[in-house]
């Protein structure tokens, strides 16, 4: 149990670095969607926008509620192990994901 409860935990804490790095690199780009959509007079470039924009909150959604499941789950085992890095103890991934995208 020990061993899968750390690998779920490293396996988390990397999809949290990707997302966090796709989060700002689809953040930057807002002012080329925005442009997009202001010459071609349609909204289409700024919906598809939004609905990426709600998929990474969802998946930063996920991935802390996937932390709170593999503590809970360590915790239950009366398990003890190192921390591989960051935690949603310090800012869950949700809160970095919607920063970054300037979401409330």
């Amino acid at each position: 149990m020990t061993e899968n409860v750390g690998n779920e935990q490293l396996k988390l804490l990397k999809f949290e670095k990707q997302l966090v790095a796709l989060t700002a690199t689809f953040a930057a780009g807002a002012a080329t969607v925005a442009s997009a959509a202001e010459k071609t007079g349609n909204d289409v470039p700024l919906r598809a926008y939004e609905d990426v924009q709600a998929a990474l909150i969802k998946l930063g959604e996920a991935t802390s509620a996937a932390h709170t499941a593999v503590e809970t789950a360590a915790v239950e085992s009366s398990l003890r192990f190192l921390q591989a890095g960051p935690t949603p103890k310090e800012r869950p991934v949700v809160e970095i994901v919607r920063s970054l995208l300037g979401v409330g």
